[in-house]
């Protein structure tokens, strides 16, 4: 186990040693047409959702949630009934549904990229070929079938973190022209956890949030230390902008930990607990990043003050007001 920790640590410097360095190593072969992975899912079926209140839904708003790496398999890609990748995404939903309790919680299970192979593709043109090539096909079908059979036409709120935040990017660009109606009822998009940019904003449709309550807009940061130096979620994708998840400015207005309406964090494997006033935050414009100085410390495989796994956890209840604010806003217009 610690070697394999090792790897990943040193997977994941590479992948930033690769764009600071210009570098453009072909990536890791893809799994060909004939493979098992390039099969699409059924959405059809119930037990390829991993939340589908279906038309038990009694919210005027729904949220599509694409969850973040849960594939850590030495296998490419994990199919969409990989047990041990439903395990994992359960325990996301689980941490992180409650924050979008205002609105139906819709997320699909989707054949996804391990942590491996997406660690070891060593640049962003190289990732996003690879998540065109098969999670996005799946989460397209997911939407078709989610529009089709479950909006019936309501406002959507998008949220993801991770990988599901580079799947959900391009999701929104397909979106855009296949079913333009949708961007004009989208509430807000929360893509956490990875960086966007000017340029991909441009494309979008979308703007990016200036306020707590604006809608049509997006909503990102990544989460760091003051000591941190570099991360893939950051250094792959320079340019990147963010909001702060407290006082929601564009700013470095510092936000102490006192305006901050509290975090709910989950240790290992354990039960999330609530800590009120646990997180501060002020934006680092440099890095397009959201600060910390949270006692929590940086998990393998990242960089040292790469805070990823607690992007949404050191802002928990912010955020679950935020969701509420945005709909209150987007019902008043």
């Amino acid at each position: 186990m610690k070697d394999l920790r090792k790897t990943r640590v040193l997977q994941a410097l590479l992948i930033v040693a690769a764009v600071l360095l210009g570098g453009c190593a072909g990536p890791p072969p893809q799994p060909t047409a004939g493979d098992p992975a390039r099969t699409p899912t059924d959405y059809s079926v119930a037990a390829h959702w991993l939340a589908n209140p279906a038309g038990r839904g009694d919210k005027e708003v729904d949220v599509f949630f694409l969850y973040p790496t849960c594939c850590f398999g030495t296998a490419p890609v994990c199919m969409a009934d990989d047990p041990a990748m439903h395990t994992e995404a359960a325990k996301v939903r689980d941490a992180h549904a409650g924050i979008f309790r205002s609105a139906n919680f819709y997320a699909p299970f989707y054949l996804q990229l391990s942590l491996d192979h997406i660690s070891g593709l060593g640049n962003m043109p190289h990732v996003d070929a690879a998540i065109r090539a098969i999670p996005l096909v799946d989460c397209q079908n997911a939407f078709q079938y989610y529009l089709e059979h479950y909006n019936h036409g309501r406002p959507i709120i998008f949220a993801a973190h991770s990988q599901g935040t580079i799947i959900a990017r391009h999701l929104l660009l397909w979106i855009k022209d296949a079913h333009p109606e949708v961007v004009k009822r989208t509430i807000a998009a929360y893509l956490i956890g990875f960086a966007i940019t000017p340029e991909y904003l441009a494309q979008s449709g979308l703007g990016f949030a200036e306020q707590r309550d604006d809608t049509g807009v997006i909503i990102s940061y990544n989460t760091e230390s003051p000591a941190a130096t570099a991360s893939p979620f950051v250094d792959l994708l320079p340019g990147g902008i963010a909001i702060n998840p407290i006082n929601w400015k564009r700013d470095a207005t510092y936000a102490s930990k006192q305006e901050s309406l509290g975090s709910r964090i989950r240790f290992g494997d354990g039960p999330a607990v609530d800590r009120p006033h646990f997180a501060d935050a002020r934006l680092n414009a440099r890095r397009g990043t959201v600060q910390t100085t949270a006692p929590v410390k940086a998990g393998e495989p990242w960089p040292p003050g790469v805070l990823h796994r607690f992007d949404y956890d050191l802002f928990w209840y912010d955020l679950r007001k935020n969701v509420e604010d945005r709909i209150e806003a987007w019902q008043a217009q």
